[in-house]
């Protein structure tokens, strides 16, 4: 469902951050040759990748009842073990696995979308609250930090530090806690379904799916662009500061 203005009783609005408003660079599978050379293996992006995403989704849909910090690096440990299973065997795993985690903590290895800055501008110059509401580890500050979103938004609500992360509804209400507003004045915008779109409305809040990859719903509200979304909500234009 495109183009209805959901404007009426939005005071916050919370966005995913992976696939959403930050992406890796060059990509997740470029990433790992990288760091494979490093440890003497030579495996080019293009089958780490597919690899990767066939094990991204077998376990992004687990259900995990608690995370921290300890218990999201052991699943980072498990995937990326997944990923090399059939494509490269590093003697020192242990040793590749901590350059590898070390090294998609710095945003050398993320890249903003285009628009997300101009979008964050404008629903800040309405006066809406927005925050990030992402399963990550204490990583992900780190890089908001060096790209500047911190900045732009007034909270950031990660699935390591409550102790709950997305379907599962605790964290949404965390997040709705933070800002004592009541589900009907909140607002999430995500790239996922199951993650952000489908929790956030069974709560009773308003949500926006960032069309990239998987299909829709009829019912669901969907954006293609972030320039869309200050519109969508607030009435406001998203202002291109590129030019």
């Amino acid at each position: 469902m495109e183009g209805r203005l959901i404007r009426e009783g939005v005071r916050g609005v919370y966005f995913d951050a992976g696939g959403t408003l930050l992406y890796p660079h060059p990509s997740v599978g470029e990433v790992y040759a990288k760091v494979l050379r490093r440890w003497g293996a030579e495996i080019p992006g293009e089958p780490l990748q597919a690899a990767f995403a066939r094990a991204w989704k077998l376990r992004s849909h687990a259900p995990k009842n608690f995370v921290d910090e300890h218990s999201e690096k052991s699943w980072w440990y498990e995937l990326v073990r997944d990923t090399l299973r059939e494509l490269a065997s590093v003697e020192d795993f242990d040793g590749f696995f901590e350059d590898l985690f070390v090294t998609f903590a710095s945003a050398e290895h993320w890249r903003v979308y285009d628009g997300a800055r101009e979008c964050l501008d404008a629903l800040r110059s309405s006066g809406m609250k927005l925050g990030i509401l992402s399963n990550w580890d204490r990583r992900l500050r780190r890089i908001l930090a060096e790209t500047g979103l911190d900045r732009l938004v007034d909270e950031v609500v990660i699935s390591s530090e409550v102790g709950s992360e997305k379907p599962n509804a605790a964290i949404f209400r965390e997040a709705a806690r933070r800002w004592s507003f009541a589900p009907a004045e909140l607002l999430c915008v995500g790239d996922s379904h199951y993650h952000d779109i489908a929790p956030a409305l069974a709560l009773g809040w308003r949500a926006l799916l960032i069309h990239r990859h998987e299909s829709v719903p009829p019912e669901v509200e969907v954006v293609r662009e972030f320039s869309e979304i200050p519109e969508r909500i607030s009435g406001t234009r998203a202002v291109d500061q590129t030019g």
